[in-house]
């Protein structure tokens, strides 16, 4: 299936545009609000048709499939809008910016019998793929899953350099890809306890800055969770750790147990392979294929974890 087309031709939209010309796919269509963006991004990605909003998108036959890569505070209503018309879609993450809207996406997905995955990309960051694959192999469950995302965000401006339009969440979107990483890892037979809480609202954003945080789940294994738009040390590191196996992931590099044994060079690079196994996996399961790695249901677990802790958040 290739009647793939993307809703927001910013930095994300981009990348997912490079990652589907890496497999052999050039999008139908690109929708977005900004006239001379839309034209821009059309003409690099060889896309033929431009549209200013998504019921023009939408209105077209030959979208058989969208990814959103929106502003996060669009993505919910905009994926199950999506999936109302009958489409496939691939949400950016988060899914939403709450837990409800979390659940409408993958409620959308069941009733109208479409795939709804998820962008959470460190399920296919192959680091993590081969943990997952080596405690499924020994069959391990960790007993400390310890998560870090540390990073200066305090303005409006993206991972590309570019000043946006929109406020990030530290929360909702880093916190999103550490937390349901380390759900996944801990794999918990039912929802874990949480004790912990966001940072009080930053003046400069206006939402929470800094989230810590411990999972415990049923049987008593933990995990622990940081996260920071504060930091002026750059961190993104994963310790998964069993009584006879600890991994760790930095950046693109996995050690275990303190050997290094998966090497995947630049993190830009690694990051990209990820998306385009992503791409491909959803366009897959689109045409009838097996169910892409991480599917809108899979990231409401975590959802649950940032709704809670956005509800214990410090007062300002």
């Amino acid at each position: 299936m290739t009647g793939v087309a993307i809703l927001g031709p910013g930095a994300i939209g981009d990348l997912h545009a490079q990652a589907l010309a890496s497999i052999g796919v050039t999008p139908v269509a690109v929708a977005g609000p900004k006239p001379d963006e839309l034209a821009a991004f059309a003409s690099a990605h060889r896309v033929p048709r431009t549209y200013a909003t998504l019921d023009e998108l939408l209105a077209d036959d030959a979208v058989e499939a969208v990814i959103v890569a929106t502003p996060s505070h669009l993505h919910a209503s905009q994926s199950v809008a999506v999936l109302e018309a009958g489409r496939h879609v691939l949400c950016e993450i988060p899914t939403g910016l709450s837990l409800a809207e979390s659940v409408s996406v993958a409620d959308a997905a069941a009733a109208a019998g479409r795939v709804a995955a998820a962008g959470y990309t460190l399920r296919y960051w192959e680091p993590h793929r081969r943990i997952a694959g080596r405690l499924e192999e020994t069959g391990t469950l960790p007993t400390l899953v310890v998560v870090r995302q540390l990073m200066l965000r305090q303005s409006d401006v993206g991972w590309t350099g570019k000043v946006r339009d929109w406020t990030d969440s530290a929360l909702w979107h880093h916190g999103g890809h550490i937390i349901d990483a380390a759900l996944w890892h801990l794999r918990p037979a039912e929802p874990v306890t949480v004790a912990g809480t966001a940072g009080p609202p930053w003046p400069g954003s206006g939402s929470p800055m800094d989230v810590a945080a411990a999972l415990v789940t049923g049987d008593g294994r933990l995990a622990s969770v940081a996260i920071s738009y504060h930091s002026r040390a750059s961190i993104s590191d994963v310790l998964v750790i069993a009584p006879d196996l600890t991994f760790q992931v930095d950046g693109a590099v996995l050690r275990e147990n303190g050997a290094v044994v998966y090497d995947g060079g630049e993190v830009a690079d690694e990051q990209f392979a990820a998306v385009a196994a992503q791409d491909r996996a959803f366009l897959a399961a689109a045409a009838g294929g097996p169910a892409p790695l991480v599917q809108a249901a899979d990231v409401v677990p975590a959802a649950r974890v940032q709704s809670l802790l956005e509800a214990g958040s410090l007062p300002d």
